[in-house]
Order: C-alpha cells, then structure tokens, then sequence
C-alpha cells in the first residue's frame, strides 16, 4: 500500500499539487500523455527547480498553446474525460474533482452544476492541474491520500465578479468540513505561488474561472492562498485530514 499525504498548512492550487508528486518521481511523460488525452495540442506542461524561502521545489508550469480556446461547461469537461484514452482511477479521479468544483461555484452562482462555465484559459488550467494530478498519484502507485488542515489566506481580491472576500466564496464552499488555519501575521512573505502576499501593491489578474491567486485589494493582508481547483482536489482526493 502507497499512501501520500500533501502538506497543505501554506495553500493549496493544482499547479502545486502537480508540481509536488512531479517532484515525488511521478513520470512526467506520462502526464503528459493524460493531459494530451482529454485537450489534445492545446497546452504545455514544463516544470523547473525552483527556490521558496531557502528551500528547493519542483514548480509545475501550464503553458497554453491555442489563441482563443473556449469556454466549457462541467457537462462538456466530463465528456472529454469520458471520451479520453485514460486509465479508469484516472478518469474517475478528475471527474469526482471537476463534480466537486461545478458544485461549489454552481452553488455560489444560483445555477446548475451540469452549467457551471470553466472559461478560456482557467478550464485549460484546471484541466491540466486535475488531470495530471490524479494521473501522477496513480503512476506513483498511490492507494490513498491524506491531508493537513489548509491555509485559506485573508484580506479581499478583484476577481471576475468584482471584489470579494478571501475565502473567495467557491473556497469557503470547498472547505466546509475540512480543518482550516490561518498563517502567522511576520510569517515568510513568500507563499507556495512564488508570490509575496504581503507586499503593499501586490497585484496579479485573475483568469475568469481562476486557477492563479486573484489581485489582492488589501495590502499587508495575505490574499489567496488556496485556489478552487486545488482545495477541490483535497476533497476530492483525500479521505482524511
């Protein structure tokens, strides 16, 4: 039996998640070939050596290859997933993620999961995070997951919808349930993204379903340190905490 515990005590996003099994031995290749299955040419996955608060990691990259892809509801991603020449715990996986994802901002936005828009380069995003994700765990060997309590994060973001507060509410959705903390005020400046979030005038665009920490409003606070897609994994994925 394989178990994997993921440390989510700084934040969570897929692109984390992914990076950290890459960087557990997960063949890369063969991700590649899972994301390939379900968005065929339409992104990049790479990955480098990277350095956060003095201590080496693996950062995952998603770089996308088309101009104008498009928008695409849950219906449409499961389909994908159902269509794609995918190992079965792999399909099952992403789709129990992508379930737990439309729910939550279905429930967030008045409407149907079945109808919930993963739009342009955010579904891209997701897709490759999800996919990969669960397609590492399952080339590692993986029987089970577990997870610490997750960091949330503070202050208020600019996102599609205007300004918000963090937990943004697809988060706050996602993490009923689940032990939370909060980061120490002086802790580290650097999060898990690469990103100081403490920094006065911090400040990055947030994708329509956005998979990347959204603009912070609120300097001195910490901004988002858990993204939907990543905080949906750990539900999905992970049995305990």
């Amino acid at each position: 039996m394989v178990h994997a515990w993921f440390d989510v005590s700084a934040g969570v996003a897929g692109d984390m998640l992914l990076g950290s099994l890459l960087d557990a031995g997960a063949d890369a290749e063969g991700v590649r070939r899972a994301i390939d299955a379900v968005a065929p040419s339409a992104v990049e996955l790479t990955w480098d050596v990277v350095s956060r608060a003095g201590q080496r990691a693996t950062k995952a990259r998603v770089g996308v290859r088309v101009d104008d892809p498009p928008h695409r509801t849950w219906r449409t991603i499961r389909q994908l997933l159902e269509d794609a020449d995918l190992a079965e715990t792999t399909r099952a996986g992403a789709a129990a993620v992508f379930a737990r994802l439309a729910q939550a901002e279905g429930h967030v936005h008045g409407i149907d999961a079945e109808e919930v828009h993963f739009h342009e380069v955010g579904a891209l995003d997701a897709i490759a995070d999800v996919v990969g994700t669960c397609e590492a765990l399952r080339l590692l060997g993986v029987d089970s997951v577990s997870a610490s309590p997750v960091a949330l994060g503070s202050g208020r973001v600019r996102a599609a919808h205007g300004d918000i507060p963090v937990p943004v509410p697809a988060v706050a959705g996602l993490a009923v349930g689940w032990r939370t903390v909060s980061p120490a005020a002086g802790a580290a400046e650097e999060d898990g993204h690469g990103h100081s979030h403490r920094a006065p005038g911090h400040c990055r665009p947030a994708a329509q379903h956005h998979e990347r920490p959204a603009e912070l409003l609120t300097p001195g606070e910490w901004g988002e340190l858990a993204t939907p897609t990543g905080l949906a994994l750990v539900r999905a994925l992970a049995s305990t905490c």
